[in-house]
């Protein structure tokens, strides 16, 4: 039954240790999330695209169109008829169109830079979902191949004890020792599927990727310096807006009227042109002005203190890149040192040269450093991610 359990741990792990040919591409996981904001982008886009369009029309309101008419049929009904039609539509002031339509660019413009941003900030939290789910899959892939050994180890004591050449003790303490692997392998098992639903959950049930991604140079402005810079642009452009619009925009009306003042006369006819010139003033432009001014104000201090906050992220996270490849020669050495012990140790347990603890203590010690060398790869390529995210670089 025991080399029946042992064969049957070796390949669970084998399955988590072989790499996965369907696993997807964090890319591939990335688009699949970014698809949930697809519908909300495209509204976006065509309220941004509707805004420049209306911007770049002939006149900044659609016109307008009057009718009345006059009589006196409810008084002395003399024959008193008249007719109007009024067409009236806004024109732009000098300057003025050029102006909305510089808003109405920069801030579709600022909305792009808010939606790769968007898309950066989704990319980190993926990352970081991610490297949980396989730092968590590979202490369960460890805590299977350990509780494998010690199975067997468990086998061979049984055999021995019953051979006489171990007391019964050891028996117990072999069997002890498979109990805490299997608490051991169920509570990675744990942690390992809360980490891995946690990612699907976020990719929108994209495969978790087995590929680590490659270090990138970012050739581009970082996303949220450019954010932050298309959002000092927009602010610009509305504080330009409010600071040369100082008044409405006037409106020109054409007048066609039709009237007889009575029954026995002849409809006359006679046409109107006028002009309608609103009047500016101080404090109709101020409130706007301040507003855009303090718009302004803080896109810019967002983007200087932003600056150096990104300057020390990618330093962190090139110290930490560095510190994870000196920690994976230490671990790799230590690894090393550990199996020889303890295959030293095992062949000297085998011939009664150590007792059993001896030989579990030094199982642990490679196991633990096997781990250790493990988990340091992965720290490794978790770095080069975080590495990525700092840089501003999607997958």
């Amino acid at each position: 039954m025991s080399a029946v359990k042992t064969l049957q741990a070796c390949a669970l792990a084998s399955l988590f240790l072989l790499p996965d040919l369907q696993a997807a591409t964090l890319r591939e996981a990335l688009d699949q999330a970014w698809s949930v904001q697809a519908p909300a982008q495209n509204a976006q886009n065509e309220r941004y695209s509707a805004e420049l369009q209306a911007s770049q029309a002939w006149t900044p309101e659609p016109p307008s169109i009057g009718l009345s008419h006059t009589t006196d049929q409810l008084n002395a009904n003399a024959g008193r008829r008249e007719w109007e039609v009024e067409l009236s539509t806004p024109v732009w002031l000098y300057g003025q169109r050029e102006r909305v339509t510089n808003v109405a660019q920069s801030e579709h413009a600022a909305f792009i830079g808010e939606s790769t941003l968007a898309q950066l900030n989704l990319a980190g939290a993926l990352r970081e979902a991610w490297w949980d789910a396989r730092f968590a899959e590979l202490d369960f892939t460890q805590a299977n191949r350990k509780l494998a050994a010690e199975q067997q180890l468990a086998a061979d004591v049984s055999q021995r004890v019953k051979a006489g050449d171990l007391a019964p003790t050891d028996d117990s303490q072999s069997k002890i020792a498979v109990l805490l692997a299997k608490k051991e392998v169920s509570a990675a098992k744990l942690l390992f599927e809360r980490n891995r639903q946690a990612y699907l959950l976020l990719s929108r049930g994209v495969a978790l990727p087995d590929l680590a991604e490659v270090l990138q140079a970012n050739p581009k402005p970082h996303p949220l310096l450019a954010s932050l810079g298309l959002n000092a642009q927009s602010a610009q452009a509305r504080l330009s807006q409010s600071a040369g619009d100082t008044r409405n925009a006037p409106e020109i009306g054409l007048t066609y009227t039709s009237e007889k003042d009575a029954s026995d006369e002849a409809y006359r006819g006679r046409i109107k042109l006028g002009i309608k010139i609103p009047f500016g003033s101080e404090s109709r432009n101020r409130p706007r002005i301040a507003t855009a001014n303090a718009a302004l104000i803080a896109a810019q201090t967002a983007l200087e203190l932003e600056q150096a906050r990104i300057a020390n992220a990618i330093s962190s996270a090139q110290m930490e890149l560095a510190q994870s490849r000196e920690a994976q020669v230490l671990a790799v050495e230590q690894f090393k040192i550990a199996s020889e012990r303890a295959e030293w140790i095992a062949k000297g347990f085998r011939l009664g040269q150590f007792d059993l603890m001896a030989q579990l203590r030094s199982l642990q010690e490679k196991f633990d450093a096997e781990s250790e060398s493990a988990r340091s790869r992965l720290a490794v390529d978790r770095a080069i991610s975080r590495l990525n995210q700092a840089v501003g670089v999607l997958p």
